[in-house]
């Protein structure tokens, strides 16, 4: 029995947010702030959260959520990268977490949009874009998050 093409993309995505809240678990025993505590836990349970949602379409598949993506009026917003005050990056660490945070969404949602150009099957290509979108959504939140720390 062939094994189904979006497999290795749904394990692909959750390999990548199972990191992220390693991530930002171990962070934040390392800091010392209460704040940044905070944030990094925060953080935490918005990729608990997409672990979910990834296991989810494991079980599932994916027909709802392309449903979702064909339908989104955001389907096509661009995350903004622009960093958190770098100047303050060097003494706040809430805006030290928020940039590197923000980096690496933005490289996650580029390679996502990059696999879905590059997929040689239409579903796989949609995956990966639902992915990406996924991500922008996760920025945006980020964005609130680190103005509102």
């Amino acid at each position: 029995m062939p094994q189904d093409p979006l497999t290795p993309v749904l394990k692909l995505a959750l390999s990548t947010a199972k990191a992220q809240y390693d991530f930002f678990m171990k962070t934040t025993e390392e800091v010392r702030t209460p704040e940044a505590k905070a944030l990094l836990k925060t953080l935490a349970e918005s990729e608990s959260d997409t672990i979910t949602r990834l296991h989810h379409m494991m079980i599932t598949g994916i027909v709802d959520e392309l449903e979702e993506l064909s339908s989104a009026p955001d389907r096509d917003v661009v995350p903004d990268a622009t960093p958190f005050d770098p100047a303050r990056a060097e003494t706040d660490p809430r805006i030290f977490v928020c940039n590197k945070v923000l980096e690496k969404g933005i490289k996650t949602y580029t390679l996502y949009l990059q696999m879905a150009t590059r997929a040689k099957s239409e579903v796989v290509s949609h995956l990966f874009e639902y992915l990406a979108f996924m991500k922008m959504r996760q920025i945006q939140r980020l964005r609130i998050l680190c103005h509102s720390f």
